[in-house]
């Protein structure tokens, strides 16, 4: 009976820790530049594999100093595979870029990729 309970356990914490999907299969990001002078506009382009249970997608951009995002909904199935964000003024720092699918079930799919924007917050 022990053994059972514990089985029982550890399965509910697995899926309660476990709440990201696949990214490959179902989120790709792409950012351009990678590189860029301050103040900088990237392109943000997201390609999101469609599936009845998608209901939004987020894009963030976090650095030391500074903080964007972006929100979209998302129609299931019969929404676009890309979306096309462009965040303008970044200042000088290492920015991570991040976009997640979230999902009815509490599901949610994530990819990430970093961009260093140089230059003088002075200038």
């Amino acid at each position: 009976m022990k053994r059972v309970n514990a089985q029982a356990a550890i399965l509910a914490c697995l899926v309660v820790a476990a709440p990201t999907l696949n990214a490959e299969k179902a989120v790709s990001l792409r950012v351009t530049p990678h590189v860029a002078a301050a103040p900088a506009t990237v392109t943000i382009i997201v390609t999101v594999e469609p599936d009845e249970k998608n209901r939004a997608l987020v894009v963030e951009d976090d650095s030391e100093a500074y903080y964007r995002s972006s929100q979209i909904q998302l129609e299931g199935k019969n929404a676009a595979r890309r979306h096309v964000f462009m965040f303008r003024g970044l200042p000088p720092g290492e920015h991570r870029v991040i976009a997640s699918v979230h999902r009815t079930d509490g599901f949610h799919a994530v990819d990430s990729t970093t961009v260093m924007v140089v230059g003088s917050s002075g200038l």
